[in-house]
């Protein structure tokens, strides 16, 4: 017998709203199935009222056509540009940082490589490392959940790391100038923090869905259009999902890293790179054995050059010759970042590119949900 709690029909409603949204940004949706669909929601819910499992299948009928009415009727419409953003906290980067290091940390902490000069672009493309600079979003969840780890192991109570690493967040999205792409990944960031803090896994899942319902409702081109929304999504979905399972299996394989407090660290950044992974090669198109090294050796330091970005900017805002010695070690991290794009964009990549169509990356993500689906079974019997 099927049990539906509330938080249970609740998640299967914000799915309902996610398959319409999905299904009229791919297809076109004639104003006749939205009728016929929600006809026969209506007809579910008040014929069948006394029954509690058809009544909520009737509901989902309603909101799958909701979505789809409403990624329809934002189809036509046309979108304004971004406004510039950040743009006196790009200055002080520039100003302090030298190039191509001053680009490619604004890409990190901004979003973007437009200032990257071609043969950068093309070497950290080779080396499958652009979705680190090309978007933010998932940058900042990782970010906050590195913060978490860190004020953890500073010895802070669970709550105080996730309140500290929250106010943390969000002050970092008002310093980098609130994009809309941050703050969307802030609020998925903060729901993730709020549902850890509450020590129930199922329940950060079904409020990143709900999340992702309200945002797809109020701008449905983010499923779509926005790459920066995608990532962070999936990377949220990877650390609810893979990072508790790859910590486990680090702390019983490498007994080191369950001494050195790494094995979380290591996992969320791990589980992140490996949810995101099919759709940056879907879109970015540059995949090898060197890329995957590549990303082991940088993933690591993202969140650290984040990190010390945030006190940058802050000492910037505060007090100026501070940041310039914030630099240093920024500056540091940069120029390894760097080198290990050069060690790993071999030219011999140069004109070798890796095609995803859409039916390929929808078995990607089926066979890594069915693995990690497996994993967590054979743990569960164990």
């Amino acid at each position: 017998m099927i049990v539906l709690t509330y938080s249970k029909i609740l998640f299967y409603w914000a799915l309902s709203v996610i398959f319409g949204v999905a299904m009229a940004s791919w297809l076109k949706i004639s104003q006749w199935l939205l009728i016929e669909l929600f006809l026969l929601g209506f007809f579910y819910v008040l014929f069948f009222y006394r029954h509690k499992l058809i009544v909520v299948f009737g509901c989902c009928l309603i909101f799958l056509a909701l979505g789809m009415g409403r990624a329809s009727l934002s189809a036509g419409a046309t979108t304004q540009p971004a406004k510039a953003t950040g743009l006196a906290q790009m200055a002080l980067v520039k100003d302090i940082f030298p190039s191509p290091q001053g680009e490619l940390f604004s890409g990190i902490l901004f979003g973007g490589q437009q200032n990257l000069d071609y043969q950068w672009k093309q070497k950290i493309n080779l080396a499958g490392v652009r979705h680190i600079t090309a978007v933010s979003g998932s940058n900042i969840v990782l970010l906050s959940q590195i913060l978490v780890w860190l004020g953890i192991a500073l010895g802070l109570y669970r709550q105080w790391a996730v309140g500290g690493a929250a106010f943390l967040i969000w002050f970092y999205i008002f310093l980098i100038g609130s994009p809309a792409s941050a703050i969307r990944a802030g609020v998925m960031a903060s729901l993730l923090l709020l549902a850890g803090a509450l020590g129930q896994p199922n329940r950060s899942q079904r409020t990143i869905v709900l999340a992702a319902s309200v945002m797809l409702l109020i701008k449905p081109s983010l499923l779509r259009f926005d790459i920066g929304f995608q990532l962070s999504f999936l990377a949220v979905l990877g650390l609810i999902y893979l990072a508790p399972l790859l910590q486990s299996w680090l702390v019983l394989k490498i007994k080191f890293l369950e001494r050195a407090n790494l094995a979380q660290f290591l996992a969320i950044n791990l589980a992140a790179w490996l949810w995101t992974l099919p759709l940056s090669i879907y879109y970015f198109g540059y995949f090898s054995l060197t890329s995957v090294m590549a990303n082991i050796l940088i993933a690591p330091i993202i969140p650290v050059i984040m990190l010390l970005g945030f006190l940058l900017l802050l000492a910037g805002f505060v007090y100026r010759p501070l940041a310039m010695i914030l630099a240093w070690p920024i500056n540091l991290l940069l120029n390894y970042f760097l080198q290990i794009v050069d060690w790993f964009s071999p030219a011999v990549l140069a004109n070798w590119r890796l095609y995803f169509s859409k039916t390929i990356l929808i078995l990607c993500y089926s066979a890594l949900g069915f693995w990690v689906w497996l994993w967590h079974q054979r743990k569960i019997e164990v």
